[in-house]
């Protein structure tokens, strides 16, 4: 299937997930990404999630970073849709979050981090195949913004669902993810 393909019955699947279904897929994605070493990460950059558009909430992963690795900085995206371009700010005590204009918790203010420090980066998707190639909603924010981060940056997917066997229009652009976590599997690529 096309990206295109992909991202409406992904879209789809996601609407049709439950309240509790949504919670505890989002919890089995805590317990599965708590089995990742992460003794050399320093800085991870997460996604906030949109809840109405059920992406897996990753405040789950955050506060547990928070309450047992503190050593790990956190940085969240600030996106420039003008430009379909990224930042990262830690969150710190100087960080304010607000909905941006398409409802995205994102910073407005507080201290920026450059690319090349992050270790680890939180890839939202829509499907993802088993050769690690995702589908996002189809702007390249993080395909853009993986190329400016070091070569050995770790690239972890959080996906609800399983693999398709093959996206069929993979392009020279598209990053391949090295983990994707589901709620029931690991998958290493």
């Amino acid at each position: 299937m096309t990206k295109q393909e992909l991202r409406k019955q992904f879209i789809e699947k996601r609407t049709q997930l439950s309240q509790v279904e949504y919670v505890g897929m989002s919890q089995k994605l805590l317990q599965q990404f708590q089995q990742l070493d992460l003794t050399a990460i320093k800085c991870i950059h997460a996604f906030l999630p949109i809840h109405k558009r059920r992406e897996p909430d990753t405040t789950l992963i955050i506060n547990w970073l928070k309450n047992n690795h503190p050593e790990i900085k956190i940085v969240y995206p600030k996106t420039n849709f003008a430009h379909c371009t990224m930042q990262s700010f830690i969150d710190d005590a100087d960080l304010v979050l607000e909905n941006s204009g398409f409802n995205i918790p994102e910073p407005v203010s507080g201290n920026q981090v450059e690319s090349e420090e992050i270790d680890m980066i939180l890839v939202p998707l829509l499907a993802f195949d088993k050769q690690g190639y995702r589908v996002g909603y189809g702007k390249g924010f993080y395909d853009r913004f993986i190329t400016l981060c070091r070569q050995d940056v770790k690239l972890i997917g959080l996906s609800f669902f399983e693999p398709v066997d093959t996206i069929d229009d993979i392009d020279k652009y598209d990053k391949a993810l090295q983990v994707c976590i589901t709620p029931n599997k690991v998958y290493k690529f």
